[in-house]
C-alpha cells in the first residue's frame, strides 16, 4: 500500500513484529516514511463469560466500535483524515455482525474476503468453527469501496450483494525468502540427510484434517512407496481429529521408517527450503474449496504438485499444468500419481508444459501493488 503511494496507519496485534518485518524486508526509506508507527489492535474474540449465542454479536459492537474510536483518536492526534480502512483478512465469523455495529465504526472500508466456501459449497458449514458462511450479511454495506477475493469463481456471485461496488481477484502472494546457508544447515539439510538419496515427497504448512494427513500417511505406508521418503511438517490442529484417528496417525508416524514428522510451526523461509528440496509436493486436501499458498510456493520453486479434484486448486493445476489431479480421499490414486511423478523423465516433460512463470506473475506482489494503486480508491 505504501509503495502504491498511500500513507498507511497499521493497526495490528504485534506492532514490534511488524516493524521488524519491515526492516527485514529492506523496505526503502521513502516507503517507510509513508508508514506511520504501528498501533496495537487485537482481533475479535468474545469473552467466555458470554454465552455463544450472544458472544460474537456483542463482540462486534466492542471490536468495531473500539476500532472506530481508535481511528478517530488518531485523526485528532495527527490532524489528519483516514480515507479508507482496509481489513487485511475478513472471516465470516468475525464479521457476521459487522453491519449491526457499523454505526459505531463509521469509516469507508475495503478488505480481503479470504474464503469463498459459500459459492463453492453452498450450505456447507465452516470447518472447525461450525456455522454457515454469510457474505450477504457483510458486503451489503453502502460504505464499502472494494472487496478482494482469492477465488475468481467468487467474483460474479459476490458482485450481486456488494451494492454495485467492485469485486477484485487478489493474488495469493507468498514469501520467497530462504534461510541463510539453508543448503548446508537447517531443517532442509536434515531432511535430505534422512532421505539418503531417496526422492522426497512433502506435505507442509498449517496441518488440519482437511489437509489429508491420513491420505499422506497411507501413501507413505504403501508397499510401493518404500523407496520414497515422506516429510510431514507443521503445527497440527487436532480439534477435529477423533482421538482414535489421532492415535492411529501417531502410531504410523512412529512406525514407518520412510516418514519423518516434524510437528512444529515452520518459519516461512524454512518452509520455502522444504519446498525447494522436495521432488513432489502433496496438497491433496479434502473438501477444500479455497485458494492455497501451496500452489504459489510450488510455482516459485518449480516443484510438481498433486491436488484433489473438484475445486479451485484443481482448476489452477489443470490450467497452468502444475502437476497432477487425483480423486478426493483416494490413497491408491495418490500412490499411482506419485509413482508417475517420480519416474525418470517426468520432471523434464513437466517443465515443458508447466506455466510456472505465468502463475508466479499472476500471484505476485507486483500484481498486488498494481491492484492497490489502481483499484483501491476508484469508487470514492
Amino acid at each position: 500500500m505504501a509503495e502504491a503511494g498511500y500513507r498507511v496507519v497499521p493497526f495490528c496485534p504485534d506492532p514490534h513484529d511488524l516493524e521488524k518485518r519491515l526492516q527485514e524486508n529492506h523496505t526503502s526509506p521513502e516507503v517507510l516514511r509513508r508508514i506511520s508507527k504501528p498501533l496495537k489492535q487485537l482481533g475479535p474474540a468474545p469473552t467466555k463469560r458470554i454465552r455463544e449465542k450472544w458472544g460474537w454479536r456483542l463482540e462486534a459492537y466492542r471490536f468495531f466500535g473500539g476500532i472506530g474510536r481508535a481511528l478517530r483518536a488518531w485523526e485528532r492526534a495527527n490532524s489528519g483524515k483516514i480515507g479508507l480502512v482496509f481489513f487485511a483478512c475478513i472471516y465470516d465469523r468475525h464479521f457476521e455482525y459487522f453491519r449491526q455495529a457499523e454505526w459505531l465504526f463509521r469509516f469507508p472500508w475495503a478488505g480481503l474476503y479470504l474464503h469463498a466456501r459459500s459459492f463453492r459449497l453452498p450450505g456447507s458449514p465452516v470447518p472447525y468453527l461450525g456455522g454457515l458462511p454469510c457474505p450477504e450479511k457483510i458486503f451489503n454495506s453502502p460504505n464499502i469501496r472494494l472487496v478482494g477475493v482469492l477465488d475468481e469463481h467468487a467474483v460474479e456471485p459476490l458482485k450481486k450483494i456488494t451494492c454495485g461496488k467492485p469485486v477484485c481477484v487478489f493474488p495469493d502472494i507468498t514469501c520467497e525468502k530462504m534461510p541463510e546457508e539453508w543448503s548446508g544447515t537447517g531443517l532442509a539439510y536434515k531432511v535430505k540427510s534422512f532421505a539418503k538419496g531417496r526422492p522426497i515427497v512433502s506435505l507442509t504448512g498449517h496441518l488440519q484434517w482437511t489437509k489429508g494427513l491420513d491420505l499422506f500417511t497411507q501413501a507413505a505406508g504403501h508397499s510401493g512407496m518404500s523407496e520414497v521418503f515422506f516429510f510431514l511438517s507443521g503445527e497440527i490442529n487436532w480439534s477435529e481429529i477423533p482421538i482414535e484417528e489421532k492415535t492411529k496417525l501417531q502410531a504410523e508416524w512412529e512406525r514407518l521408517p520412510n516418514l519423518y514428522a516434524h510437528l512444529q510451526q515452520l518459519p516461512e523461509p524454512t518452509m520455502n527450503s522444504v519446498y525447494a528440496i522436495s521432488d513432489v509436493v502433496v496438497a491433496a486436501y479434502r473438501r477444500f474449496p479455497n485458494s492455497s499458498n501451496a500452489l504459489t510456493k510450488a510455482a516459485v520453486w518449480e516443484r510438481p504438485i498433486v491436488v484433489c479434484d473438484g475445486y479451485l486448486m484443481a482448476e489452477r493445476v489443470k490450467k497452468f499444468g502444475l502437476g497432477e489431479v487425483i480423486p478426493e480421499s483416494s490413497a491408491e490414486a495418490l500412490v499411482v500419481a506419485l509413482k508417475r511423478m517420480l519416474t525418470s523423465g517426468y520432471y523434464d516433460k513437466l517443465r515443458i508444459r508447466a506455466r510456472w512463470e505465468e502463475y508466479r506473475k499472476e500471484h505476485s506482489v507486483a500484481r498486488l501493488k498494481k491492484i492497490m494503486k489502481e483499484k483501491l480508491f476508484q469508487n470514492e
